[in-house]
């Protein structure tokens, strides 16, 4: 694996520990899911640059399918949680 799949991995890694601890500490539920979801976003941007480089494994497709799949569990089992988040990051 190269440095962007590399890169693409831990970023989705903290992404998903982030929304998760966002569900275990409902405090700060707001904070922690904005973290989650620019971490993830931050993975599939260097899993997209892994692909243009060509680098070789199938590993680099985590970040995105995690981001796919994470956003598509939220939005059918809780709708408004991302409601929430919107109007968080807009205030």
């Amino acid at each position: 694996m190269k440095r962007f799949s590399i890169l693409s991995v831990v970023f989705a890694i903290f992404g998903v520990l982030l929304f998760w601890s966002s569900y275990v500490f409902p405090e700060l539920f707001e904070p922690l899911m904005a973290a989650g979801f620019v971490f993830l976003i931050v993975g599939s941007l260097f899993c997209f640059g892994a692909i243009f480089r060509s680098e070789k494994g199938n590993v680099k497709y985590l970040s995105v399918a995690a981001l796919f799949l994470l956003s598509f569990i939220i939005v059918w089992s809780e709708p408004f949680q991302i409601v929430r988040l919107l109007t968080w990051m807009r205030n």
